[in-house]
């Protein structure tokens, strides 16, 4: 018989905390018991994999890691509800501190570039899109000296996801993270044009970009 490979296998977390970020987005801390602390070793950007039970099945999901290992002390992913969105909404009117589910260990490329100090990033961000953006943002502040331009695009302000957050950011590190927001209310939706205005000077950057198809 072979034995199940513990990085690709599912292990029971607790979770810790319940943070409500928006009126449809909330935030999941999980504790990591000693033995399984390795196991769930990260880098910013990557996503954790979720089996959750429903009826008779076992369903999987991936949610993006919104915490950075360098300056956040547990995991934590974000999860906005979904429309018909079976797990999505399951976590946000289910899950509370103290219970528990699967999860299997992080996984992912959609990290920064290895060894990459000082380059420019530019990240492009839509909705539920800005959870491995702002790993990748909390990552690059603290362990380079890369400047960062981030453009967020929401429905509207009520919906901007670690706004007080974002705004936290900016303040420690006023010479190197520029905030965009982009309010559809308010000035429609982005398009190419107005994206490429974003990025004028800054065309040998590292670009990053995240949300649902269509934005992107």
């Amino acid at each position: 018989m072979t034995t199940p490979d513990p990085k690709h296998s599912f292990h029971v977390l607790r979770i810790s905390d319940v943070v409500q970020e928006t009126a449809d987005a909330r935030s999941f801390c999980f504790e990591l018991p000693p033995e399984l602390a390795p196991l769930y070793r990260y880098v910013a950007g990557q996503f954790l994999t979720f089996e959750v039970p429903w009826q008779e099945l076992k369903l999987h999901r991936c949610y993006s890691l919104s915490s950075a290992p360098e300056c956040d002390r547990l995991p934590k992913v974000t999860v906005k509800r979904v429309e018909r969105g079976r797990v999505s909404n399951w976590f946000n009117d289910e899950l509370a501190p103290g219970h528990r589910i699967a999860v299997k260990p992080p996984e992912g490329l959609f990290v920064l570039r290895p060894g990459e100090l000082e380059r420019p990033l530019v990240m492009f961000a839509g909705g539920s899109g800005i959870t491995p953006i702002l790993s990748l943002v909390k990552s690059a502040l603290t362990a380079t000296r890369r400047p960062i331009k981030l453009v967020y695009a929401n429905r509207d302000r009520d919906s901007i996801i670690f706004r007080a957050e974002l705004d936290d950011w900016r303040a420690r590190f006023p010479g190197r993270l520029e905030i965009v927001h982009h309010l559809d209310a308010e000035r429609g939706f982005m398009h190419a044009a107005n994206a490429k205005d974003q990025f004028a000077g800054l065309e040998h950057a590292d670009f990053y970009i995240c949300d649902p198809g269509p934005f992107m």
